[in-house]
């Protein structure tokens, strides 16, 4: 039980097209973890897991991976029904949770939770999941959509532009700005608080991954 570790919760918001996920595939080349898991239902994420559309060899994979790294993804079959997404989701909550020292990805949250409503297990991955190691990183293009208690305990935002005023609404309550400074964003122009020093700065990535951070300015 990694008792010692900070919580790294990562709220990664932002339209579609506007560079939430080239962030992401770059932190990851950057962070290079070797135990991840991620839901992918886009199939986005070939990079970094080998995908799996089996739950039950998933499992396996995690629990009897050689020299205890694992790099798994499970794509979501298309059409499949919300009883699948939750049953899914569930299970790889506790999975990650018991697996321990690891980083979860959960691309689109809004598939999966509810502003008032999450799994059990998610809500104790993001209560007390630095106790076991967990990385949580969740995504979305609809924060207003996902369920409040992530977005309460995140330890970092990152946000691109929101088209609607309830989706920048919710992540300019949690970053503290107005919810003009997120919809004045340009395409692949970010903002991002971190609650270590209650900091922000902005900056822009490019499409081939690269930043360049700039002091943030109301």
């Amino acid at each position: 039980m990694a008792t010692d570790n900070d919580a790294k919760i990562w709220a990664v918001m932002g339209q579609s097209g506007t560079g939430k996920g080239l962030w992401i595939k770059r932190e990851l080349r950057r962070l290079k973890p070797k135990r991840i898991i991620i839901l992918d239902p886009q199939d986005e994420y070939g990079e970094f897991a080998s995908p799996f559309t089996s739950m039950a060899d998933m499992t396996r994979m995690v629990v009897k991976a050689p020299g205890g790294g694992f790099r798994v993804r499970y794509v979501f079959p298309k059409d499949c029904p919300q009883e699948h997404f939750d049953k899914v989701f569930s299970h790889v909550c506790q999975l990650a949770y018991m697996a321990g020292n690891c980083t979860l990805l959960v691309e689109e949250l809004s598939n999966f939770t509810k502003p008032s409503w999450a799994p059990p297990m998610w809500r104790r991955m993001c209560n007390s999941g630095r106790h076991e190691g967990v990385h949580v990183i969740g995504c979305s293009q609809y924060p207003a959509q996902v369920d409040k208690a992530f977005l309460s305990n995140a330890t970092l935002v990152h946000c691109g532009w929101l088209g609607e005023e309830p989706h920048r609404k919710a992540i300019a309550q949690r970053m503290n700005i107005s919810p003009d400074v997120i919809n004045d964003l340009p395409d692949l122009h970010y903002i991002e608080w971190e609650r270590k020093g209650r900091s922000l700065k902005s900056g822009v990535i490019t499409t081939t991954g690269r930043i360049k951070e700039t002091p943030f300015s109301a």
